[in-house]
């Protein structure tokens, strides 16, 4: 039997290395949320390692962050950007505005299918309900503050810590 040869035979990559799919807001509070708590600047290149991207798709997430009022930004040596305010008066919704309040929910019409009634309905339904949840998540986004997702991460880190004794015997 002949072995069918594929693009990844004998590579050990996932396709995820190949092609990033955007998400400015999941990036921007992923780097905001790397700013909380800290004493002095960030550079890009350290905010850069955490995601990991490149340093300049930080750099514009900050300015888009500083346009904002959410970020303050220092050049030269010993520079970077840090919190402009405290995190408990940034909410995500903030930063959701910031990165030009992108849609949360997508839903893939069909096109009118020439006309017919079942499709139009089909369509509006999909398309209440995208309206619906975009409005419930953008009040959770405005319900919620940087440093509670700095609080959440911390218990989150400290169960993981909590459970490293226990695989180590």
């Amino acid at each position: 039997m002949e072995r069918k040869r594929t693009l990844d035979s004998g590579f050990k990559c996932n396709y995820r290395s190949y092609m990033k799919s955007a998400n400015p807001l999941s990036d921007a509070l992923h780097v905001m949320a790397h700013l909380v708590g800290q004493e002095g600047p960030r550079t890009s290149e350290q905010l850069a390692a955490c995601l990991p991207t490149h340093p300049v798709v930080i750099r514009r997430l900050l300015a888009q962050m500083h346009k904002a009022g959410l970020v303050r930004s220092t050049r030269g040596h010993g520079g970077g950007s840090q919190l402009a305010r405290e995190a408990a008066q940034i909410s995500l919704h903030d930063i959701y505005l910031a990165v030009g309040a992108p849609p949360l929910v997508q839903v893939g019409n069909r096109d009118n299918g020439g006309g017919c009634p079942i499709q139009q309905l089909v369509n509006q339904a999909l398309q209440d309900g995208a309206r619906e949840a975009q409005r419930l998540l953008e009040a959770r986004l405005q319900a919620s503050t940087l440093d509670q997702l700095g609080a959440d991460f911390a218990r989150h880190l400290a169960h993981h810590r909590s459970l490293e004794g226990h695989h180590e015997s």
